[in-house]
C-alpha cells in the first residue's frame, strides 16, 4: 500500500526539519538504500532565480536537511541539480542558486554547473539525472496557471534541459497530452523519494507570481503519485481538477482508496487555496463560477501584457514555446495568433506583468 509520511513543521527552523526528516526516512524505509557508493541527486523547484521568501523555490533549509541526515547515513556524493527556465548555462545555474540562497549548500553538496545532457525514454534529460542512484524528488506546493496544482509530477518537467521544455509544450499543446506527457516523464525518471515542501507554499498566480500560503508541513513518499493525491487534499484541491492526478488515475498509476498516511494528522486548507487567474479569473472558490469551474473544469484563458508592470526584460519570450512573444519599445507584445496557453510567459516573468483574459470554453 502507497504510504506518505506526514509531519508537521511551522518554520523553516534547521532542528525541527532535520527531525522531520528522520523520521520521513525511518517511516519510508531509506535508511537501507543509501550506502558510501550511492550517488544521490536531490533535484528541488529552482523555476527561477528568487529570493526563497516569495515561495516561488524550494527553501534551501529543506535541503540542508536532508544533506545532514544523509551524510549521517553514509552518502559521499549528494548533487543538487534542476534546469530552471531559461537557457541551461552554468553562468545561468549560478544565478539562480544565488539569488535563492543555495550558494551556502555548496560546503555541504555539490551544486552542479555540468549541462551537459543525454536522453532516455524520448525525453531529453539533463545529464545528473541520467547518473543517478538515488533520486530525491524535492518539489514546492504550488498552484499553476497550467496544471492547476505543482507538486511532485510537475517538478519533474525541471529534469527536461533548459529551453528543450518548450519545445514539450509544442508538440502536447492540449492539457490532456501534456498532462501524459509529464506522467511519461516520471515513469522515465523514476524518483526514488517524493519530498514535498509545503511549509511555506503558494496559492493564486502559481508558480511564479502568487502569494505564500503557511501550511507548515512537509510530506514524502516513496509513490509520486500517492505524495500528489495528498498534497491535493492538502490543499483542498478536488483531485479530478488537477489533471496529472486525472490521468494518473485513468492509467491505475494512482490509487486514491489505497493511500495511507503516516505521522502527523493532514488538516486541509481551509479556506481551499485560491486558484490562478487562469483557472478562476479571480473567483473565489465559494461562489457559483468557483464551484462550477471547481468541479466540472476552467474555460479557456490566454495571457494579457499589463503593460505599466512590464520590464521590457524578454524572460518572456524566451520562454514562450511558439515565439509569439517580442520586446517593442521595452515592452512586451503578444500576437493575437498562434498562443496554446502554457502561461509559461506568467510563471517567468519576474514584474508580474502578465495577466488573464478570458477566451472560448474548452
Amino acid at each position: 500500500m502507497p504510504v506518505v509520511s506526514v509531519r508537521r513543521v511551522p518554520e523553516y527552523e534547521d532542528e525541527a526539519l532535520y527531525q522531520a526528516v528522520c523520521a520521513h526516512f525511518e517511516a519510508l524505509g531509506v535508511e537501507a538504500d543509501i550506502t558510501p557508493d550511492t550517488r544521490v541527486l536531490l533535484k528541488p523547484n529552482l523555476l527561477a532565480g528568487r529570493d526563497p521568501s516569495l515561495g516561488v523555490t524550494t527553501h534551501p533549509a529543506v535541503l540542508r536537511a536532508l544533506i545532514r541526515r544523509l551524510r549521517e547515513l553514509g552518502a559521499k556524493h549528494i548533487l543538487i541539480a534542476d534546469s530552471p527556465g531559461g537557457v541551461y548555462t552554468a553562468a545561468s545555474l549560478k544565478k539562480v542558486y544565488a539569488a535563492c540562497w543555495y550558494l551556502p549548500l555548496s560546503e555541504l553538496a555539490e551544486l552542479n554547473l555540468n549541462t551537459a545532457t543525454g536522453e532516455a525514454g524520448g525525453f531529453a534529460l539533463i545529464r545528473p539525472v541520467m547518473d543517478a542512484d538515488f533520486i530525491i524528488n524535492c518539489p514546492k506546493l504550488k498552484t499553476h496557471g497550467l496544471t492547476v496544482m505543482s507538486a511532485g509530477v510537475k517538478n519533474l518537467f525541471g529534469c527536461i534541459p533548459g529551453i528543450i521544455k518548450t519545445e514539450q509544450h509544442c508538440l502536447n499543446p492540449n492539457i490532456e497530452d501534456f498532462s501524459n506527457r509529464l506522467l511519461d516523464l516520471s515513469l522515465v525518471v523514476k524518483p526514488a523519494l517524493t519530498f514535498l515542501d509545503a511549509v511555506e507554499c503558494m496559492e493564486g498566480n502559481g508558480p511564479g507570481g502568487g502569494k505564500i500560503r503557511l501550511m507548515g508541513y512537509t510530506l514524502a513518499s516513496r509513490c509520486v503519485y500517492t505524495l500528489d493525491e495528498a498534497a491535493a487534499s492538502l490543499m483542498a484541491l478536488r483531485p479530478t481538477m488537477a489533471p496529472t492526478l486525472r490521468y494518473a488515475r485513468k492509467r491505475s498509476l494512482s490509487d486514491p482508496a489505497a493511500v495511507e498516511l503516516t505521522g502527523d494528522p493532514l488538516v486541509a486548507a481551509d479556506p481551499p487555496f485560491l486558484l490562478p487567474d487562469a483557472i478562476t479569473k479571480g473567483e473565489r472558490f465559494f461562489s457559483i463560477n468557483g464551484l462550477f469551474h471547481h468541479f466540472f473544469g476552467r474555460k479557456r484563458t490566454y495571457p494579457v501584457v499589463n503593460t505599466e508592470r512590464c520590464i521590457g526584460c524578454g524572460r518572456c519570450a524566451e520562454s514562450c514555446p511558439k515565439q509569439i512573444i517580442k520586446i517593442q519599445e521595452r515592452k512586451a507584445v503578444i500576437a493575437n495568433k498562434g498562443c496554446i496557453s502554457c502561461f509559461c510567459c506568467q510563471e517567468m516573468c519576474p514584474a508580474h506583468a502578465i495577466e488573464t483574459q478570458r477566451r472560448r470554453a474548452w
